[in-house]
């Protein structure tokens, strides 16, 4: 695969994270662990629910988005297929992030009061 077409995927990938860049954010990406793959992007990341690597690719035929949970130690923990563009931050959220108690933990993790907790 051709090194300049797999950096304008990771760039393009980036592009859709920068519109939601909060969200992004919380995943706690490791920018030094940020690797160009065919097709698409991989890195580090440190959520609530994940910890490890995440790859990001596209499905050029299906012109949707593959997503590969990484564990510290390298195996496949999930993979997710299908992904049309609107939906890929969400999901990866939901994968990541998102927890059942998601203010509670927040609040334990970085002692701030939520609305809910008032």
């Amino acid at each position: 695969m051709d090194e300049d077409y797999n950096k304008e995927m990771a760039n393009y990938i980036f592009s859709i994270f920068r519109t939601n860049p909060f969200v992004v954010m919380s995943w706690g990406i490791n920018p030094a662990s940020i690797e160009v793959v065919d097709l698409g992007v991989k890195f580090h990341v440190q959520g609530f629910k994940h910890k490890g690597f995440l790859q990001v690719v596209l499905n050029e035929g299906e012109d949707l988005f593959e997503v590969t949970l990484i564990s510290e130690e390298g195996e496949t923990v999930n993979r997710i297929e299908h992904i049309f563009v609107d939906n890929l931050i969400s999901i990866l959220d939901s994968e990541i992030e998102k927890c059942e108690n998601y203010e509670e933990r927040i609040s334990q993790e970085y002692g701030i009061i939520t609305e809910t907790e008032k």
